[in-house]
């Protein structure tokens, strides 16, 4: 009875040994393909910051060509309203405008690939913005204000590229064909912060007039500001206001948990 217990025993062990080697080996073989994706994911976040090097670079050295040329188209256009040739040269300011606008999107993209975030205050961080701004704006004629709510959860963002992105919405004034001839656009932008419940809240409301003849220069850089956001786990969207100009509502995550997920 003894002898059969022990070899009992001895393969219950064995078993066991089988059992533990079976499922070493499966762990092995986890952590492998673990350690395999881990080194694609490398490999291709190498990728593409190389890719946003290259990308960054060529917009840069397009950047100062295209708005040399929209500035030139201005000024031409400027002394020469009734110029058979002006038509022509309108199509060459907006589409140096489109191009302009594209390049601004690409350098958007290679910003949020390497995002440094921390803890911010949002007013503060709109309020630099609006600060940076004001000067340009006040030329136009547009008066520019905070109504920030006071004791608003830090944000976890890369406050330098949330303060470009409301230093580019502000800027659509700018772009308004009234403007660049010369004249003043006697209007007012009002940046609002709010908490919602798991979301902090902001509405840019621009109500200098919207034409149409300006959307392709400043669409792409509205593309360009929802990827920075989206990029830090928010949103923004654009509601126009019946030929009275546009709110530009933007959320972000309150949490770093949610600022981590891109949507």
């Amino acid at each position: 009875m003894d002898n059969v217990t022990a070899v009992v025993i001895l393969a219950a062990l064995g078993a066991i040994g089988i059992a533990r080697e079976v499922s070493a080996r499966r762990a092995l073989a986890g952590v492998s393909r673990q350690l395999a994706a881990a080194r694609t994911r490398l490999d291709e976040q190498v990728e593409m910051a190389n890719v946003g090097r290259l990308v960054s670079g060529l917009a840069h050295e397009l950047k100062s060509p295209l708005q040399g040329v929209i500035g030139n188209t201005e000024l031409m256009l400027a002394a020469q309203t009734s110029s058979p040739g002006s038509e022509e040269l309108r199509n060459i300011r907006d589409e140096a405008a489109r191009a302009a606008g594209i390049v601004r999107s690409l350098l958007a993209f290679t910003d949020t690939t390497t995002l440094l975030r921390r803890w911010h205050d949002l007013n503060e961080i709109i309020a630099r913005a609006v600060d940076a701004c004001r000067g340009d704006l006040e030329s136009a004629g547009v008066r520019a204000q905070l109504v920030g709510t006071e004791r608003l959860p830090l944000v976890y963002v890369d406050g330098r590229q949330l303060e470009r992105v409301i230093g580019t919405l502000l800027a659509r004034p700018m772009h308004v064909p009234a403007f660049a001839a010369g004249g003043r656009l006697e209007s007012s932008i009002t940046v609002a912060t709010r908490r919602g419940d798991d979301r902090i809240l902001i509405d840019l409301d621009d109500l200098t007039i919207a034409e149409s003849a300006d959307e392709a220069a400043w669409s792409a850089d509205v593309a360009a500001c929802r990827r920075v956001l989206e990029a830090h786990g928010g949103s923004l969207e654009v509601e126009a206001r019946d030929n009275s100009g546009f709110r530009f509502h933007m959320e972000l995550p309150v949490t770093a948990a949610g600022a981590d997920s891109t949507p």
